[in-house]
Formats: structure tokens, sequence, C-alpha cells
């Protein structure tokens, strides 16, 4: 099974909403609650369309609620865990990844953990993050690495394997593969 990245997400919500006869734009939310929304709902027609639309998407893996109008989706706890086993990242101290390259080292040294509130949330503000352009998600990085401090804080390491694991796809996407299996 392929890695969950903000693309496949989104493209997943979409091919379910469609597969359910919906119609609309899927896209991103900004920072907090849900990760994804569409106008789909406004456009079902009947009660029975809408059951459709949310059942196929819960299907697909996908929380719903209807807030403002928009359907929002949430990735379960189900879609967000990165398949288990040991990763490491090779940090290039030359290449301008390098603050993502370190960071998601420092998170993938975290065993993996049942999902906790905190733990979903910083995995999908990771999704969010490395939806932008590059540099936007290095600038990112900062927001992350407090957020993650928070959490340890307070004993929390969940979700910080699985936003470490989408940091370095990230990187490897960027710089086609930095990784070290070593």
């Amino acid at each position: 099974m392929a890695r969950v990245t903000a693309v496949r997400l989104r493209e997943r919500a979409r091919e379910a909403m469609l597969a359910a006869g919906g119609r609309g734009f899927v896209r991103f939310l900004p920072a907090g609650g849900a990760l994804l929304a569409t106008d789909a709902i406004r456009r079902c027609a009947d009660d029975a369309a809408r059951a459709r639309l949310t059942d196929a998407l819960a299907q697909a893996g996908f929380a719903c609620a209807v807030r403002g109008g928009l359907l929002e989706m949430t990735p379960t706890d189900d879609v967000l865990l990165v398949p288990g086993g040991e990763e490491r990242v090779a940090v290039d101290w030359e290449s301008p990844l390098h603050p993502a390259q370190a960071l998601a080292r420092r998170f993938l040294a975290n065993a993996q953990q049942p999902l906790t509130p905190a733990g979903r949330q910083l995995i999908l503000e990771t999704l969010r993050l490395t939806w932008l352009a590059p540099d936007r998600v290095l600038s990112g990085l900062p927001a992350l690495r407090a957020q993650a401090a928070v959490m340890l804080r307070r004993g929390d390491r969940s979700g910080l394997h699985e936003a470490g694991a989408l940091l370095k796809e990230f990187c490897e996407q960027e710089q086609g593969g930095l990784t070290d299996e070593a």
C-alpha cells in the first residue's frame, strides 16, 4: 500500500466523491480541524444522495461533518497510521532540505503509538504543510517542532513517527531519495 501523502489523500477523497455521484471541489482547509472540505454536499439532490456521498467517503477512510454548507473530511486513524518498520533518514547538510531531513530523522526515532488527539493533529498539520511549496514547507518546520515539543513535555509521542514519515517522503520527492537504509 502506498504511503499517505496530502496529494494521495485529496485524490482518495475526490475519487470516493465522484464514485458516489458527487460533484464539486475538494480543497485543503487552513490549520486546525478537518483536513479537506467539499461543496458536493450542497449539490446533492436529496437525503439519499447525501447519505451515498458520506458513506462513500467513510468507506474511503474519512470522518465527515457538515459545517457552513461544506462537507469537512478528516482522515481516520487507520488511514493516517504509517505501515510499521524502522526507517532512517540520511541528512545531507549541504542540501537546502536539511532542516526537513533532520526533523524527519528526529520524529522517526519515536516508536509508533496509538494516536491521541494531539498526535492526530500533528499528522494533519504535517500533511497541510507538505502540500505547500518547498520553501513554505521549510518555513513551517519551526511550528511543527514547537507542536511536537508541547506534546513531548506532556509525555505524548503519538503521531511523531507518522509526521516523520511524511517529512521523509517530502524530502525524497524533492531531492530524489536521500534516505539511507543503513
